[in-house]
């Protein structure tokens, strides 16, 4: 089953499926025999989804948003979008849970893990991960947001609800308006707001690189291609800039 009929936010082009393997990689398929900017394809359940370092996963069906979303700009700014997305979903994902249904006395805040997990309360509320074709100057960024259930250890949106929870479609749509808001600031703004939601930033962290390396050292800064800067624990005179890698938060850094 195919479905496009919904109110949608004006110039996106959503598909929902019922099923399907991987979003990411039917989206990506769709790019290349020249899908427009800004389509978008949600799954109610994903068969073949996985997350950083090939890790699977696997949501309850029609319980969780899981969605790939598709842009197109000059190479040199492909990079920014999964950025974008991230910001998007944390905000859209705060607004609902500050939004007068909330089963608690106060709202946790929805923060951002580099390189590309949501948290909300401390955990785990979504991830994310990108493929894309610089020289076909497109990135499709997909992503997975625990709505109305989670795996041990994670956190879906709906624990924070007295009554009914929102949908993932409901959730979408939020997140798209806010996709919108966020592409009409400046990359400067953008990377600003990005930065005020990362929880990373102060920690001391241990990240395990793609060639089996680990650093630790505490994350001091991002800079505005996104690449998470830390400086080694052991020799605070050395600095490496980190373009993709497993991050564990270890603890704040003024706390030793």
């Amino acid at each position: 089953m195919t479905s496009t009929d919904n109110n949608w936010p004006e110039n996106w082009f959503v598909r929902r499926v019922r099923e399907t393997g991987s979003t990411n990689t039917d989206l990506f398929a769709d790019a290349l025999a020249g899908a427009p900017s800004h389509s978008v394809l949600m799954a109610d359940n994903q068969t073949a989804g996985r997350g950083r370092l090939d890790r699977t996963w696997e949501a309850k069906p029609g319980t969780n948003l899981l969605v790939s979303l598709l842009f197109r700009s000059e190479a040199n700014l492909l990079t920014s979008w999964p950025r974008v997305v991230a910001l998007a979903a944390a905000h859209a994902c705060q607004e609902l849970i500050s939004g007068g249904r909330l089963n608690v006395a106060a709202a946790p805040i929805t923060k951002l893990k580099w390189p590309n997990d949501l948290l909300l309360d401390g955990r785990k509320l979504g991830g994310m991960l990108s493929v894309g074709d610089q020289q076909k100057q497109f990135v499709v960024v997909g992503i997975g947001i625990n709505v109305g259930w989670a795996p041990q250890e994670a956190v879906s949106l709906s624990e924070f609800f007295s009554e009914k929870s929102p949908s993932p479609v409901e959730l979408l749509e939020n997140m798209l308006l806010k996709i919108t808001q966020i592409e009409k600031l400046s990359l400067i703004e953008q990377h600003e707001k990005y930065v005020a939601l990362l929880a990373t930033l102060g920690k001391t962290v241990r990240v395990e690189l793609t060639n089996g390396a680990v650093i630790t050292g505490i994350a001091e800064n991002i800079d505005v291609e996104g690449r998470l800067v830390v400086v080694q624990i052991d020799d605070n005179s050395i600095r490496h800039v980190i373009d993709t890698g497993d991050v564990v938060h270890l603890r704040n850094a003024d706390h030793g």
